[in-house]
């Protein structure tokens, strides 16, 4: 098996090692122990596709990587893809991944899909979004209004905050066209900022973004805020979480690199032993591996009580 991560670039390099650490935390953890040849690359697509290449002509059995959205988008268009191998990552927009290319990740988008469908079935039907500018949160909120008019909800408004834009717009905005919830698509320090101008008594939806410190009095602001999480993060102490060791000196933002490089290990073994199709309780949710190759990651519900995020259920 190859670990195929960008140590080597100093942009990604703290996440790539976190996912590193918790890949091999879960294996020993577990009973069946394999080979493991770590390649570490840069960010370039070229270093990437050159690594998976020579990893491949090794004899590898399971490639895990690449992790940057570029890199995940050249290796589906390569041709290249020549033993299962777990992308860390979504592929860029309009990137079809071949079938043996699994795609497994953080992605808000999926996030923000599943927050819509939780949503619908708290039987909200019209809602507000309110969203920083940057391209992470503009795909976030793009996601939840795709699903959430599939699903036949309506749209009220659309709030994009740009640089110097006067916060107390979208308080006025709300109250001109109030929708039954606002779906929140915003950081930890920027949601935090923005929630008092939402309303109190309007219900705020958002992914796991938003949880981004264990500073209970920075969290105050967020109480009752609906969001899906991490098990790692939010279930600690569930039995299928506390089996693995927790590094007390990961951050958060880290910290979910570790988790997501645990479950990555419990796919990878499972591919190692031919399975195809399988599912498991995993810490960064509940995991779903089809024949197909397509791999679906459901986080938990969650919410902010006293300025800590805990599970709903």
């Amino acid at each position: 098996m190859t670990l195929l991560l960008p140590l080597a670039a100093p942009d990604f390099q703290r996440a790539a090692e976190a996912l590193r650490q918790g890949f091999f935390a879960a294996m020993a953890t577990a009973s069946a122990q394999f080979d493991i040849v770590v390649r570490p690359t840069d960010a370039s697509d070229e270093r990437v596709l050159a690594e998976y290449d020579a990893a491949v002509q090794a004899g590898t059995r399971v490639i895990v990587g690449p992790m940057t959205r570029s890199s995940v988008g050249a290796l589906a268009q390569s041709n290249r893809v020549a033993v299962p191998t777990i992308a860390l990552n979504q592929p860029t927009r309009g990137v079809v991944p071949p079938r043996s290319l699994l795609i497994f990740g953080l992605s808000v988008d999926a996030e923000a899909r599943q927050i819509a469908r939780q949503a619908w079935n708290d039987t909200m039907r019209t809602a507000a979004v309110v969203s920083t500018a940057t391209p992470l949160e503009r795909r976030s909120y793009e996601a939840f209004v795709d699903e959430w008019l599939l699903l036949g909800g309506r749209i009220t408004d659309v709030l994009e905050l740009g640089a110097g834009v006067d916060t107390t717009q979208i308080r006025d905005a709300l109250e001109r066209n109030p929708p039954q919830f606002v779906f929140l698509s915003a950081s930890g320090e920027r949601a935090r900022l923005l929630r008092p101008f939402l309303g109190s008594q309007t219900p705020v939806y958002a992914t796991s973004q938003v949880n981004s410190t264990d500073d209970q009095v920075a969290n105050l602001d967020l109480n009752g805020v609906h969001l899906v999480d991490m098990p790692w993060l939010v279930r600690p102490e569930d039995p299928a979480v506390a089996l693995y060791p927790r590094p007390p000196t990961l951050e958060r933002d880290v910290a979910r690199f570790y988790a997501l490089g645990i479950d990555t290990y419990r796919i990878a073994a499972a591919l190692l032993e031919g399975r195809r199709a399988f599912e498991f309780d995993g810490v960064t949710g509940h995991i779903s591996v089809t024949d197909t190759g397509a791999v679906e990651r459901r986080p938990i519900a969650a919410t902010f009580q006293d300025g800590k995020c805990v599970a709903l259920r």
